[in-house]
């Protein structure tokens, strides 16, 4: 994602502040429900998108289902994945506060950093990939970092000058389309979804809620490219990875960018869910459906606006 590089860090340092105090001073007395974010992918563009990609604001952790947990700030979040052998944490964050808050907030979740096995990287943007050596080094020696190789080549993403460029980190495995990463008793399928970089990843997760089994895509980058040709492999990428979708039946969907989705609101319901209510991430494979169709409608415009101009 290109963005103006003196707005950028302006907005970046100024988040980095806070989520620094956040690891000195407790958990800030946040409540990201009560702003009123966007609802849909479709509403998170523009100077909206660029307000909260640079809002650093942590969040509390939360377990989201049995074996997943949703952690990180507003900006961008990490997923936690515990198996019976460790866990997986998918993305990163930006940098080594992220890394810091995440290893903190998996404290307070009752897991432990060191644990960690693998860190899945979606794609090639230093939100996503910034944390993951300084997690690596700091917390969890074992963790091998994973990233498409296409993605790898950095400069094929974003040159450096034109983004913060971050921490790049060592990759030790290589991730490929219909890969499995298998882990105890889990196994992470990942599918190839360029468009939003050249090699970004998506991912489904296997998820229980009270032993109640469901699957989570995770759609590996929600915005749409700045030229035509990148929104032709987009909107292909979500018709192809609408293939394992249904295959998996689907019926959770969660992005690492919660201010996309309503996630807050329903991390915000989750924590107040009474014995018998309904899970406010399990949507269902219809609904799942029209969720994906929102990406599918969002390229479909952006390649009508470039062939147009």
């Amino acid at each position: 994602m290109m963005f103006d590089s003196v707005l950028t860090r302006r907005s970046f340092f100024k988040g980095g502040l806070a989520l620094t105090a956040s690891l000195f001073f407790d958990f800030p007395q946040f409540c990201a429900a009560r702003e009123r974010f966007p609802r849909s992918p479709e509403e998170a563009v523009g100077e909206t998108a660029m307000h909260y990609l640079f809002d650093r604001t942590p969040i509390e952790p939360v377990k989201v289902f049995d074996n997943l947990y949703y952690i990180g700030a507003i900006s961008v979040a990490q997923f936690v994945i515990r198996t019976s052998d460790g866990l997986i944490m998918i993305d990163s964050g930006w940098d080594e506060k992220d890394a810091d808050y995440a290893a903190v907030s998996m404290e307070r979740l009752g897991l432990s950093p060191a644990d960690t096995r693998y860190i899945l990287v979606t794609h090639g943007h230093s939100d996503h990939y910034g944390g993951a050596q300084f997690f690596k080094d700091k917390y969890a020696p074992q963790a091998m970092i994973g990233l498409n190789v296409i993605d790898s080549n950095w400069n094929s993403v974003i040159p450096p000058e034109g983004a913060f460029s971050g921490l790049r980190p060592q990759i030790d495995i290589e991730l490929h389309d219909r890969q499995t990463i298998t882990l105890g008793d889990t196994s992470i399928f990942l599918v190839l979804t360029p468009g939003h970089t050249p090699g970004c990843m998506s991912m489904i997760v296997p998820v229980t809620d009270n032993g109640e089994k469901h699957n989570v895509a995770i759609w590996g980058g929600t915005g749409t490219p700045s030229n035509l040709e990148m929104n032709y492999l987009y909107l292909s990428a979500v018709h192809y990875f609408a293939r394992y979708t249904c295959q998996y039946q689907v019926d959770v969907e969660m992005s690492a960018h919660g201010w996309v989705d309503d996630t807050f609101a329903r991390l915000e319901q989750l924590r107040h869910r009474q014995p018998g209510d309904p899970h406010p991430f399990v949507i269902g494979e219809e609904k799942y459906r029209q969720y994906e169709n929102i990406f599918k409608k969002m390229a479909e415009e952006a390649i009508k606006k470039y062939t147009n101009s």
